[in-house]
């Protein structure tokens, strides 16, 4: 069994990768680090990253866990244009993360029946404004609750 964090950060990145309005605008990748160089980002990128874990009792043997995944959105933008269609591409990201509604070609852990919050953070920082680089964090929890047995 594969740890169910980087199990949901690996579904996130197939299906983001095979809905064709996300992989038409832009290069999609599941990584554990989210480094790519201003100088990469002349087409839009989406990196996957595994975020963290926040477990909660909820019952005797009832427990709560809540998976962080972070979805980075990011172009070097020379134009409006460049940002207004980053900004929209960050906004269908969303949305497919909102409906979860993927192909059946991809495989979600057990219990993971879609995130339970997604945010946004536009230019986190003020970062690579200096660089014409246009970027946005999603953040998409996933809640999934167990029972687990002493």
């Amino acid at each position: 069994m594969s740890n169910k964090l980087r199990t949901i950060a690996d579904a996130l990145a197939s299906g983001l990768s095979t809905s064709a309005t996300v992989s038409s605008s832009a290069t999609v990748e599941r990584k554990n680090w989210a480094t790519i160089d201003a100088a990469d980002m002349d087409q839009a990128v989406v990196l996957i990253t595994p975020g963290g874990i926040d477990v909660q009792r909820i019952g005797r043997n009832a427990w709560q866990s809540d998976y962080t995944v972070y979805v980075f959105v990011g172009r070097q933008c020379n134009t409006d244009t460049d940002v207004n269609n980053t900004i929209d591409l960050a906004d269908e990201v969303m949305s497919l993360i909102k409906k979860h509604s993927w192909s059946a070609t991809v495989t979600w852990p057990e219990n993971v029946l879609g995130a339970n919050s997604v945010t946004i953070e536009v230019n986190p920082d003020d970062a690579l404004n200096e660089r014409n680089v246009w970027r946005g964090v999603i953040t998409a929890v996933y809640r999934v609750a167990s029972i687990e047995n002493p």
